[in-house]
């Protein structure tokens, strides 16, 4: 088995933070960070950490304990239409998703009169358990997690009530038009509503794996574990994460057990002996560190420990601990060329994610990130060709977005570039995995 890589951190000459929580990049092409700040300022920077600006101070922001500023994200076609959308707690201690616009005449300037108000979820009692982070996943859609509403066992039940909008992920199809409410639901959520997912009690921080779009979302504990979860890309409409019948793998609340429901375990969980606090973080997709290629990186925010977790075969997970100085840790960004950023609250600093090794790279992983399709958008019964990089594949499957196998082949003796024959599709969007022996690769393409 090969070394698990050594993680380090650079800091990054980022001036100005104060309680920073996330930084984003609004992949437009100009390579600028930008960093949240829980009092409600959005501070944009150069490629270089340069400073740029102050790019918005949010509105009607409640601050106190878990609350403010949590996080932004950049509409896919920002650099066409200037939307971006931000979440976080309102003056009422309120749950609030709105959206904003660039100025017209300044990039590094929003627009504070473009804000329209998209969703408002009540909170009350408590003011802890909010979430969130926003995603726009490849469907296109808007996802956000949300808090449970607080206190440590979900008195309401909020978590399996999939008629209320806390602890949940919710997605939404937001709409780039001046037409209040500014999104619609997506058809077939699971519960004709904007719930995706269920079962969550603080899932603070997670993400889609850049390559792959599997989904890697953390949930905080209470008194038992600390979770990491996964679900393959496509699989998550409807799942139940468990909370709060279950933390972990470990039964807690047996009185809000839903019958006959297959909760999601967690793939990588850890004692909750306070202070510890789980911060998903990401899969590292980017170039600068090819040792790092694949390897899931997340962090507790109090005890320094980090966790580094891979694909160890037959469905199975390898997972390592790393202890590093830095603490505080609030949040896992990427850069547009795909290198991973990582905020500190509490120390007001911004650091590059690296390996102190460079000699453990993994040869499958070097060469599966070359994988390619062309075209990847197609008619239905159209043509495709794969590059495979000369990787002995032996298994393809089509899956369709709700992860459906459509078609199984046996490629072990296939050309390169592989010529694939599409069946009669309807349009949307689909996967294609590729197995090797050394592992597997999924690839997104869209039938028009």
């Amino acid at each position: 088995m090969l070394a698990q890589p050594q993680l380090s951190l650079t800091a990054v000459p980022a001036s100005g933070l104060n309680m920073p929580l996330q930084v984003v990049n609004a992949d437009d092409g100009s390579g600028r960070f930008f960093v949240v700040q829980k009092g409600g300022t959005i501070l944009v920077y150069d490629p270089s950490w340069d400073f740029l600006g102050n790019f918005l101070t949010v509105t009607n922001l409640g601050g106190s304990f878990e609350g403010g500023l949590l996080s932004m994200v950049f509409h896919p076609d920002y650099a066409s239409n200037g939307f971006f959308y931000v979440y976080y707690t309102n003056t009422e201690g309120n749950l609030e998703l709105a959206r904003y616009r660039v100025s017209a005449n300044n990039p590094d300037k929003a627009d504070p009169g473009s804000k329209a108000i998209l969703l408002s979820i009540q909170h009350p009692n408590f003011n802890n358990h909010n979430g969130g982070e926003l995603h726009f996943g490849a469907d296109g859609y808007l996802y956000l997690s949300t808090g449970d509403g607080g206190n440590p066992l979900d008195p309401g039940n909020n978590g399996q009530n999939t008629g209320v909008l806390l602890g949940k992920l919710l997605r939404l199809s937001a709409d780039t038009t001046d037409i209040a409410p500014y999104y619609s639901i997506p058809a077939n959520n699971p519960f004709g509503n904007e719930v995706y997912a269920t079962g969550f009690r603080n899932p603070f921080r997670w993400s889609f794996d850049p390559l792959t779009q599997d989904l890697w979302i953390s949930d905080v504990g209470s008194s038992i574990r600390e979770e990491i979860n996964f679900l393959p890309a496509g699989t998550g409409l409807g799942a139940n994460f468990g909370w709060s019948c279950m933390e972990g793998a470990f039964m807690l609340n047996t009185g809000f057990c839903e019958p006959d429901t297959p909760y999601v375990t967690p793939v990588y969980s850890y004692i909750t002996l306070p202070p510890v606090s789980i911060i998903g973080g990401l899969v590292y997709r980017g170039s600068e560190h090819p040792d790092l290629q694949g390897y899931y990186v997340s962090a507790d925010h109090y005890s320094g420990n980090w966790f580094l977790i891979s694909p160890g075969g037959n469905g199975g997970w390898l997972s390592s601990v790393q202890t590093l100085s830095v603490k505080g840790i609030a949040d896992f960004g990427i850069s547009e060329n795909g290198e991973v950023y990582v905020v500190s609250i509490t120390e007001n600093m911004i650091y590059q994610l690296g390996t102190t090794t460079s000699s453990t790279a993994n040869p499958f992983q070097d060469r599966a990130a070359q994988v390619h399709l062309f075209p990847n958008l197609v008619a239905s019964q159209g043509t495709m060709h794969i590059g495979l990089q000369g990787i002995p594949f032996q298994w393809l499957q089509l899956c369709n977005s709700a992860g459906q196998i459509l078609l199984t082949q046996n490629i072990q003796h296939a050309s390169d570039p592989l010529q694939l024959n599409l069946p009669t599709l309807p349009s949307g969007v689909y996967w294609l995995k590729l197995s090797a022996q050394d592992g597997a690769v999924l690839r997104k393409f869209v039938v028009k």
